[in-house]
């Protein structure tokens, strides 16, 4: 799988130089709910790619792995929801 290493590391610099060079509320950011949509897809893909890693230093049985995602997967939904009212399992709110 490709891994994006380039584009990840100029999209994160870049965030971090407005940040820092912002005014006042010049780096809100004012992302739609795709494009919020797209971010939490980049961040869920690395989160399970280190998830996988430790589960593979805990030699974890795949049934244990299977049940972990889910429970990471359904923790992540409900933060997303609880601080945007964001329901990332309602697909039309993000097309």
């Amino acid at each position: 799988m490709r891994s994006y290493k380039t584009e990840l590391e100029a999209i994160a610099n870049d965030l971090l130089t407005q940040n820092a060079e912002a005014k006042g509320n010049e780096n809100k950011p004012n992302y739609s709910n795709r494009d919020f949509m797209n971010a939490t897809i980049i961040f869920q893909t690395a989160l399970m790619d280190k998830m996988y890693d430790n589960q593979d230093y805990d030699g974890m049985s795949v049934d244990d792995r299977m049940k972990m995602a889910e429970s990471c997967g359904l923790a992540l939904r409900k933060l997303i929801h609880t601080y945007t009212g964001l329901d990332t399992h309602k697909v039309e709110e993000f097309l």
